[in-house]
């Protein structure tokens, strides 16, 4: 998360990809460096959050979060 926010301050647009086990932890860390409202996008169950995925797992996944990442770097274009 924090290196999401660091890269948007640099000018990069940026997005944070974040497990919902841990979801709490990146609006902390958000909260903390000043932008609680940073968007960032939510990856959840059935898969772990110790990203061990397989290669289906992993595309899977990336078909699942491709529209909001896309969402997201585009925002304000």
């Amino acid at each position: 998360m924090r290196d999401a926010i660091e890269l948007e301050w640099a000018g990069i647009p940026s997005v944070s990809l974040i497990h919902e086990a841990v979801r709490g932890s990146a609006e902390a860390m958000a909260k903390l460096s000043g932008v609680a409202d940073y968007p960032f996008v939510i990856g959840g169950y059935p898969y772990a959050p110790t990203a061990v995925w397989t290669d289906a797992e992993i595309q899977s996944l990336a078909r699942e979060l491709t529209p909001a990442v896309r969402a997201l770097l585009t925002r304000g274009t």
